[in-house]
């Protein structure tokens, strides 16, 4: 008999999908249950929890999904979060992961917005470095994709 999986499938739940497989696959969750024109209406607490998971999925995979994080990254250097005093003063990255927090708890969200807040924290959150509150979220995120073979 033979097999075509790829090797080490039998250890995930939906067989091999690889870190931009579950990418290509998150995304199209994310859109599509953002648009919501089809069977799957995301509500804005988890179309923002799908674009939370995209981003990190985004991180995992790398290559050309790192250009969101590049865009995020380069924001916040904008805004001068990191580089020193700036025009709004000295921005640590804690201060930009609390504030994204901030929004996520406060704000008038609607799926797209919650959408693209949650990516922006998925993409900032691990800045603040392993062993801070931020890094938590994208852990935990990344030992569930370990689950499903990402």
């Amino acid at each position: 008999m033979y097999s075509i999986a790829a090797p080490g499938s039998a250890s995930s739940v939906f067989g091999f999908l690889g870190s931009g497989g579950l990418a290509i696959c998150l995304t199209l969750w994310l859109i599509f249950g953002v648009i919501g024109k089809g069977k799957v209406q995301l509500t804005t607490f988890k179309a923002g929890l799908s674009a939370f998971a995209t981003g990190a999925s985004y991180n995992a995979a790398g290559k050309i999904w790192s250009s969101p994080q590049q865009v995020v990254d380069q924001g916040w250097t904008g805004l001068g979060v990191g580089g020193g005093p700036g025009a709004f003063g000295e921005i640590g990255i804690g201060a930009a992961c609390l504030a994204l927090f901030i929004l996520m708890l406060v704000a008038p969200l609607n799926p797209v917005r919650a959408a693209v807040l949650y990516a922006t924290a998925s993409f900032t959150w691990p800045s603040a470095g392993v062993g801070s509150i931020w890094d938590v979220p994208s852990q935990f995120t990344a030992a569930l994709f370990l689950i499903f073979g990402a």
